[in-house]
């Protein structure tokens, strides 16, 4: 795939008030703003993209990703910082080998080394990861009590490990992700955690689909496509699913970036 599939890395976004403050006032924001579930509009697509994005802001690395499992089920990525980073999980996951799977089997963060010889350990993960610049690995479990509800991974670009500071934060931010799940629950009786892993699972095919269909139609790349629509479904508040299905379906029409060829404006049937 030639290099310009894959745009420099974007500086990370803050969310809301906490843009330009001073790190320990964004780690107390971005906590409060993962605790933020209990809401009848909450959106558990979007909410483990900002999970991902709190990752980038806060910690010393150079992409994230987001992997959860349904009970006795296979890891599945829902969140990633990058469309680089999101192919590199997925071939992790095909692979069945990497620091994701092996921390989400074994309970235990997983600290890997990207740079010098293939690892015999990952060697198709090391192989297929290097080349994009990594340096090294932390992947971090996601747990809700005693039970593994998935992982965050998180690649430096940068020599040396994550600092233990970061580990430290790395983990806080794990538990207040599978804390805000298990308060999700706590808005409708009926609803688990089973099914917000299932909405989140089944929702991420449906914003998949609608950025390939943004990339096709505009010429664009698919990280400035899934931002576009990000930052439409947020500014229209609109839960970023239901956006994609009428993306997807033609009831929306987003115009495409400026400096490509003009087409009809933001519409919907």
């Amino acid at each position: 795939m030639p290099e310009s599939s894959f745009p420099p890395q974007e500086p990370p976004s803050v969310n809301g008030p906490a843009a330009g403050l001073p790190r320990e006032e964004r780690i107390t924001a971005a906590l409060i703003d993962l605790a933020d579930t209990l809401v009848d509009d909450f959106d558990p697509a979007e909410f483990f993209y900002r999970v991902a994005e709190h990752c980038m802001d806060l910690l010393d690395i150079g992409d994230a990703g987001v992997m959860l499992a349904l009970p006795k089920g296979p890891l599945t990525l829902v969140a990633a910082s990058s469309e680089r980073v999101r192919l590199i999980e997925l071939f992790e996951l095909d692979a069945l080998e990497g620091p994701c799977c092996t921390a989400f089997r074994e309970v235990s963060p997983v600290d890997h080394d990207l740079r010098g010889t293939v690892s015999p350990r990952w060697p198709r993960f090391t192989a297929r990861a290097r080349p994009d610049g990594y340096t090294s690995v932390h992947a971090t479990p996601i747990r809700l009590r005693r039970e593994t509800l998935g992982v965050l991974n998180l690649f430096r670009r940068v020599p040396g490990p994550l600092l233990e500071s970061n580990r430290r934060l790395a983990r806080a931010l794990a538990d207040a992700t599978a804390i805000s799940l298990l308060q999700q629950t706590t808005l409708d009786q009926h609803r688990t955690v089973r099914a917000q892993l299932e909405t989140a699972l089944v929702t991420r095919t449906i914003i998949e689909q609608a950025k390939g269909f943004l990339t096709a139609r505009h010429g664009t790349d698919p990280d400035t496509a899934f931002h576009r629509m990000r930052a439409h479904a947020r500014h229209h508040r609109l839960p970023l699913a239901d956006l994609a299905r009428d993306i997807v379906d033609g009831t929306v029409t987003l115009a495409p970036p400026a400096g490509t060829d003009p087409g009809p404006a933001v519409t919907r049937s």
